[in-house]
């Protein structure tokens, strides 16, 4: 009973959270496009939700693998909710984007262990259904707070929507105060400086899964091309195409009802070869619906590619942590977890970048247009390399 509990704190846990992030980023998105109509503040505030999770990378894998989980998810929790408070009262762009370096620094330490919980309460054959039910419970999540995001700055402004973020954080920390876990049992040797620096553990598992490893390496640069297009999205959706913002909450809204689609989708592979190029066939995809964003004559067009494009991340984004929480050994999951977002998050920051002066310079379509042609030419080169280290014999369990 005890674990049934756990498990449903941790699903209603995530999708709460995902919900109160997905409406808090259409706010302070919609608040800095509406403040200066340029592409530098959006691109600025992006950066700074993704430069903690890369900064702490060996923090919260050591924290994750070490500490009292239910205590850690306490404190992140309320020094998030404390950063959206602080949100909702202020505007200035210098002061946002120091409560949000705050509120993502919580975020970054506290994600590894709820990836790392799971596993321990429904156990290590039922892992791949845990995985599949939380990425689709937070498909549904995601484009209800967007879409309450935007409506919610249409009427009554972006204030009222990180306030109720803040609610949401107090929430999540309360939810994982109460989670029955135990403490990871001490490990061999204590943690140096440069493990808290360096995501040491979390490489050197991945390592041990050749064919994993390649994989994670080869996702890397698809990070970059998939989403250096999301510091266009506004401009695209709003100025070239006419959006208002509840258009543009909506847009956000139908891309993550369809990863819900592909998240479900996903859960019926069980096979890690399977997996594996399902997951690359799914950035292709992406890239190609980024090149039919960029093209889309209407706010239509765009909403059919936008609904493309979530059904294939929702198919990556589950199987690559079904992949990770099956394969590594449960002491260093936390490790694991945290190197994954953690780079992948220094990838956002490149994308951001690249994203943000190719829509100063050459326009959201064109942004678009080169992000798809990048994707494509990543995926073929990915698959080349991946298929040289998949062993097909190898299953995944759960």
């Amino acid at each position: 009973m005890a674990a049934t509990q756990g498990v449903a704190v941790v699903l209603a846990a995530g999708a709460l959270s995902v919900a109160g992030d997905s409406a808090a980023m259409v706010a302070l998105v919609l608040r800095a496009h509406s403040d200066s109509g340029g592409a530098a503040p959006v691109t600025a505030l992006l950066l700074c939700f993704a430069l903690p999770v890369v900064a702490t990378t060996g923090a919260a894998g050591v924290l994750a693998d070490r500490a009292d989980p239910r205590r850690l998810l306490l404190v992140t929790g309320l020094v998030q909710a404390g950063a959206a408070a602080g949100l909702a009262v202020v505007d200035d762009l210098a002061t946002t984007c120091l409560l949000v370096l705050a509120m993502q620094t919580g975020f970054a330490l506290g994600q590894p262990v709820w990836g790392a919980v799971g596993p321990a309460l429904v156990g290590e054959r039922r892992v791949g259904r845990l995985i599949s039910l939380q990425h689709a419970l937070r498909g549904v999540a995601g484009p209800a707070g967007a879409g309450l995001g935007g409506v919610l700055v249409q009427s009554v402004g972006a204030g009222a929507v990180l306030a109720l973020d803040a609610v949401s954080f107090v929430l999540l920390a309360l939810a994982g105060a109460s989670l029955q876990v135990p403490r990871p049992a001490p490990p061999a040797a204590r943690a140096t400086v440069r493990d808290a620096v360096l995501p040491r553990a979390g490489v050197a598992a991945l390592r041990e899964h050749p064919a994993l490893w390649v994989l994670v390496l080869a996702l890397f640069p698809m990070v970059v091309a998939v989403e250096s297009v999301n510091a266009a999205e506004v401009f695209l959706v709003r100025d070239v195409l006419g959006a208002s913002a509840g258009g543009y909450g909506l847009a956000e809204a139908v891309h993550g009802g369809a990863a819900v689609v592909g998240a479900l989708a996903a859960g019926g592979l069980t096979r890690f070869t399977v997996r594996v190029r399902a997951v690359l066939a799914a950035v292709a995809v992406v890239a190609i619906a980024q090149v039919g964003a960029g093209l889309a004559p209407a706010y239509a067009a765009y909403l059919a590619a936008a609904a493309l494009s979530g059904a294939a991340l929702g198919v990556v984004n589950a199987l690559v942590f079904a992949l990770l929480l099956s394969e590594v050994d449960a002491a260093r999951r936390g490790s694991v977890v945290a190197f994954v977002s953690g780079v992948s998050r220094g990838c956002s920051v490149a994308a951001l970048s690249l994203g943000g002066v190719l829509t100063a310079t050459a326009g959201p379509r064109t942004a678009y247009l080169v992000a798809g042609t990048a994707g494509l030419l990543v995926a073929l080169a990915a698959v080349l390399g991946v298929h040289r280290s998949v062993d097909s014999r190898s299953t995944v369990r759960g």
